[in-house]
Order: C-alpha cells, then structure tokens, then sequence
C-alpha cells in the first residue's frame, strides 16, 4: 500500500521553491527568473525574490549546500526546512549566530505572509491540499 502524502499550500510552494532554486544553482543560471518562471505557472510568480532570499539563507543557517530529493521522497534538508517553516526548529548541525537565525525567521514570516496574500488564504488553518492537485512538487 503506498503512501499518501498531503502538504500545505505553503510547504508544496517551499518545497517548489527549493528543487528549482536547487535547479537553477545546479544549471549556473539566475535564480530568481528560473524561480519567477515555475512559479508564474500557478499565479504567484512574485514570490520569486523572497524564496531565493529564503533558500540563500537556508544555506548559511545549516552551514552547507542545500540537498533536494526527487519527487516525492524528499531530503532530509527539505524535512529541516519545512520543520523551520513550520515553526519546528531542530537542532542544526551547524551553529548560526543570533542575527542570522534571526533573518532566517523574518524571511520565513514575510514568505508565509507573501503566500497567504497570493494565495487569498485566511489567517487560520492553512489550506490542506494534495500535491497532484496542485502539481507544485517538482519531480
């Protein structure tokens, strides 16, 4: 029996965000247009800027290069990313100091404030869909 898998509105548009910012790096092309042009497809292309500041500092608070999974068996810095998102914060294995983990916050509150905003989500319970449903999630 296979598994069934059901991310937020918002953890599907991280999880987007990271594999092409990932995409991208990989690629040696600008982030932000590679980011603009996925995400356009599903109306919230103006999130571009603040998930490569996001994933940018993704980097520096686990003090390595970001790891992305494929399809839906995801990396363990996406499970550590979507914790943060969430408001789960684990223990990083490596050590930031106060004012980066301090911008790393900001960038994750103005971004959940961005997609509720694109996405005309009430300040409530997230919106629960499914991944083939929106067909964020990169393969």
């Amino acid at each position: 029996m296979a598994a069934t898998f059901s991310f937020s509105i918002q953890q599907q548009l991280v999880l987007t965000a990271a594999r092409q910012w990932c995409r991208a790096r990989h690629l040696h092309i600008p982030a932000q247009p590679h980011l603009y042009r996925k995400l356009a497809r599903h109306g919230c292309g103006q999130l571009a800027p603040a998930c490569d500041s996001l994933m940018r500092l993704s980097e520096l608070v686990l003090g390595h290069p970001f790891r992305c999974g494929a399809g839906l068996a995801l990396s363990e810095d996406e499970w550590r990313l979507l914790d943060m998102i969430e408001g789960r914060e684990r223990q990083l294995v490596h050590e930031c100091s106060v004012a980066l983990a301090s911008a790393f916050r900001h960038a994750i509150r103005s971004l959940h404030i961005m997609i509720d905003m694109a996405f005309n989500i009430d300040s409530g319970e997230p919106v629960k869909r499914t991944v083939a449903s929106t067909g964020l999630i990169a393969a």
